[in-house]
């Protein structure tokens, strides 16, 4: 197996993380969930119960509060997820299948708890965190 190599920014395509090959070196810097810069990495401390803005969304401060998230989400690595470049893999097969689905849970927990009941009740179903992210702007 080919090492790794350390400090280097990788900017994979949607297509190397949808469709990895084994032998992918895409594959392997997104398995390799001690390097904080991988997307699919959760830290000790993130969980489903988190609030990452102060103030909820409602149907009055969409702008503000997208903003928020946006950068909330690009602190912690995550916007890829809401915003397709991370896309879920297609294969059940794929080695980041699992990573992308546990990955993205989170972020719709995150989502989930960063807006009102109200608007909860129209994306509690919706388990793709770029599609609740659609759902909202509409």
């Amino acid at each position: 197996m080919a090492e790794i190599p350390r400090n280097t920014k990788h900017s994979p395509t949607p297509n190397s993380i949808q469709n990895p090959s084994p032998n992918s070196s895409t594959t392997f810097i997104f398995l390799n969930f001690s390097d904080p810069a991988n997307s699919y990495r959760l830290e000790n401390g993130d969980n489903p119960g988190m609030t990452l803005v102060a103030d909820l969304l409602t149907t009055d401060n969409y702008a503000t509060w997208s903003r928020a998230m946006c950068r909330a989400l690009r602190a912690k690595n995550k916007l890829g997820f809401i915003n397709g470049a991370i896309p879920k893999p297609t294969n059940t097969e794929d080695l980041l299948f699992e990573a992308w689905e546990r990955c993205n849970d989170m972020v719709v927990f995150w989502i989930q708890n960063s807006i009102s009941s109200t608007l909860k009740s129209s994306v509690v179903f919706v388990d793709d965190a770029s599609e609740i992210w659609m759902e909202l702007l509409e």
